[in-house]
């Protein structure tokens, strides 16, 4: 595994840490029932986003040029977090909100990355 992709995942692993910790407890007092789902898709995108890293680092290796195993793990991992969402959504359809709502709250552990990132190396 590359260095920098190591860097930038635990980097985004401690800010989702972060948000975990301030949106679990904001929905623990609010609902209880939907903190378990919103860290489940928190914990689910950290795995999408580490399984992207490896197979994208995989397909550009300089030894093996296989671009396909981006489409193939794409769609592998598209399925995988549609299913989840569809064995939470036929518990009860409120559930689904908080899982996606875990899920996308990565993206702010990736903008917060992209800007420290960008300050950082003065881009």
């Amino acid at each position: 595994m590359d260095s920098d992709f190591k860097i930038m995942f635990k980097k985004i692993v401690m800010y989702d840490f972060f948000i975990s910790l301030i949106f679990t407890a904001v929905i623990y007092f609010i609902a209880k029932s939907y903190a378990l789902f919103f860290l489940l898709g928190l914990v689910i995108a950290l795995m999408n986003f580490y399984v992207n890293g490896i197979t994208v680092e995989y397909a550009l290796n300089k030894d093996t040029k296989n671009t396909w195993i981006i489409v193939v793990g794409f769609s592998i991992r598209v399925f995988f977090v549609s299913i989840i969402g569809f064995i939470i959504g036929r518990h009860n359809m409120f559930n689904i909100i908080a899982y996606m709502f875990g899920y996308s709250s990565q993206f702010i552990s990736l903008l917060y990355y992209g800007i420290n990132n960008k300050k950082i190396e003065g881009k």
